[in-house]
């Protein structure tokens, strides 16, 4: 069998089909498992606060009429419990010697990492810039720095949203 038929017939093997799931190595094998939480190393890096603990509004509340709960100044604390409630790891679990985390944001229990990209633009505390967040922790890598005399900047501020 030359290296194109080995190809062709592994992923026959594998490939799901109408009538049945594809073939696996039936365990996986978790000494090999990659990292579910993608990180940057070497790129600058902030960590936003841990807030969702301290918030007074009740999820109840989020379905009052409005007016009920007062809106929130958008800041460093409050960007830190979006991204804890909306990307972060809502418990573990575990199965014998095995741990796993269970995200807000879940997968359709994949391999792959959860991202979020946050984009500040004059949140105080917070450069311009794009950052890339991770959902084990609050810790979000810059990937952009945005400088505040952009052309974006000027833009925004003219339609006075700040």
């Amino acid at each position: 069998m030359n290296a194109v038929e080995t190809v062709f017939a592994y992923h026959d093997r594998t490939k799901h089909q109408l009538y049945r799931y594809a073939a696996g190595p039936e365990t996986l094998d978790c000494t090999s498992q990659p990292n579910p939480f993608r990180e940057f190393g070497g790129a600058p890096r902030i960590t936003l606060p841990l807030s969702a603990d301290a918030l007074a509004t009740t999820f109840a509340q989020l379905y009052a009429p409005a007016g009920v709960v007062p809106p929130q100044p958008f800041s460093i604390e409050s960007l830190g419990a979006l991204v804890e409630l909306s990307f972060g790891l809502a418990a573990s679990k575990e199965y014998g010697p095995d741990r796993w985390a269970l995200r807000c944001n879940p997968s359709s229990g994949n391999l792959h990492p959860t991202e979020a990209y946050l984009v500040s633009h004059y949140v105080p505390n917070l450069a311009n810039g794009v950052y890339h967040t991770m959902s084990a922790t609050t810790t979000c890598w810059s990937s952009t720095h945005i400088p505040s005399k952009s052309r974006t900047a000027r833009r925004t501020r003219a339609y006075g949203s700040d």
